[in-house]
């Protein structure tokens, strides 16, 4: 299975996005101020058409069934697979104290996901919904952390003093 692993590893990194070239004199150098809000308001009016894997050219099938792999061969995908996500302005948001063959399955579903490939900052995967009950991520998930209510609010402030 190693060696299936280390052409998976191969495409990976075959995978990830070109640099510009500096010679091409049609690639701009420099993104202006109005390249920024172009490709903002693309992003904000459009819903994405084309997959992950449209963009890098792997598919979900090319990656074995996790329970096939041992914890440094995901631990290998894991890391390859996040670098190929950066290298397009693409990340995820995964616990990550999540195990590896949950942190990997999540990974690779990411290929299957409609997205927009920016130019300039990134763009993130979520799977949480923050609702702990419903949590993918389950025992995991950092979201209960950040549930708040009225009862447990902390408010240091006299009774009709404002904040600002």
């Amino acid at each position: 299975m190693q060696s299936y692993i280390n052409y998976l590893l191969e495409d990976i990194a075959n995978a990830q996005r070109p640099e510009h070239d500096e010679s091409d004199v049609s690639t701009p150098k420099e993104e202006t101020f109005e390249d920024y809000i172009a490709e903002v308001e693309r992003w904000l009016e459009h819903e994405p058409v084309h997959t992950f894997s449209y963009y890098c050219g792997l598919q979900k099938e090319q990656f074995p069934p996790a329970e096939q792999l041992n914890k440094k061969q995901l631990n290998q995908i894991i890391r390859a697979f996040n670098q190929l996500l950066f290298s397009w302005n693409l990340g995820t948001a995964i616990p990550e104290k999540i195990p590896p063959a949950k942190y990997y399955s999540l990974l690779i579903s990411v290929l299957d996901e409609k997205t927009e490939i920016v130019n300039s900052g990134f763009m993130t995967f979520e799977f949480c919904n923050y609702d702990p009950p419903s949590c993918p991520f389950q025992e995991y998930c950092d979201c209960k952390d950040f549930q708040y209510s009225d009862d447990n609010m902390n408010n240091d402030l006299p009774e009709g003093d404002l904040p600002f």
